[in-house]
């Protein structure tokens, strides 16, 4: 910035020289930041102001999901944070991580939309029943 002095550019800045009154200044001001307070209200808005819990949040998507079947198959979704997953003939089924171990290729599952529980059969055998409500509980 050379030919300009400090003192010139801090006069610059402050807008000394302008004839702007004090209408035209509030009404730039709201048009400036109008736009932001909108892109914060969409972007984070729902965020900062849910009244509901994590543990709430976490029941009620895990309420919506619906599978059966017997499992065909069991991989891991690379890009999906390496979830592991059981494949069956009519859906596939994100399992959490504390119930990764428990599952065998020829078991079947059964959750139902709406419920909370996974019904775990081996050889046709209820197995065990596992609660979303336990998961919820440990999470922060």
């Amino acid at each position: 910035m050379e030919g300009f002095t400090l003192l010139e550019l801090l006069k610059f800045f402050k807008m000394e020289k302008t004839a702007f009154s004090w209408k035209m200044k509030t009404f730039l001001f709201f048009i400036f930041t109008f736009p932001f307070v909108i892109l914060f209200w969409i972007v984070a808005g729902k965020e900062v102001i849910n009244p509901r819990t994590p543990e709430e949040v976490f029941l009620n998507i895990r309420e919506k999901i619906s599978c059966q079947g017997v499992v065909d198959s069991i991989y891991r979704q690379k890009m999906n944070h390496n979830v592991q997953t059981l494949k069956t003939r009519y859906c596939i089924f994100q399992l959490d991580a504390v119930w990764e171990d428990r599952f065998l290729i020829g078991d079947s599952i059964s959750k139902k939309k709406g419920e909370l529980f996974l019904e775990h059969y081996r050889d046709g055998k209820l197995l065990e029943i596992l609660d979303y409500h336990d998961i919820a509980k440990n999470r922060k």
